[in-house]
């Protein structure tokens, strides 16, 4: 009776002073983020604006840095909501099933439209990820 009052005196005290084990909570699978398939800065035409998806006019600021993009689709992810549009949900799911693909693309392109703000960010063309969208929703 002794050695169990001990060893629960013992788990106790290490408890208090290390805390309980927390659980970290990882970070979106960067392999499951397309490439924006645009670069940054292409086709200028002097007025600030350079040539997105299609020849579609997009700021040139855009798409934004990669490493920028993850960072913010983790908090966004984590939040559970668009950090700088909380009305938006931000799932997103690993798996391949279409509402999974489509739940993902969705949260891509909701970090990617406000990434500064309430729809201050980046347009769908200046990413493949409109079209990528496109092609998930004509799956069977």
């Amino acid at each position: 009776m002794k050695f169990s009052t001990i060893i629960l005196a013992t788990a106790a005290a290490f408890v208090s002073v290390y805390g309980a084990p927390t659980v970290e909570k990882r970070g979106v699978d960067p392999a499951l983020v397309p490439d924006f398939g645009v670069q940054r800065g292409a086709g200028p035409n002097g007025s600030g604006s350079c040539t997105g998806i299609n020849g579609i006019l997009i700021p040139c600021s855009c798409p934004p840095d990669r490493g920028d993009f993850i960072n913010a689709l983790n908090a966004n992810v984590a939040a559970g909501h668009a950090i700088n549009n909380p009305p938006i949900a931000t799932p997103f799911p690993t798996g391949n099933s279409k509402p999974e693909q489509q739940a993902r693309i969705a949260t891509l392109l909701s970090t990617l439209q406000n990434l500064h703000g309430p729809g201050v960010g980046c347009p769908a063309v200046s990413t493949v990820y409109g079209q990528l969208q496109q092609q998930i929703n004509a799956l069977p």
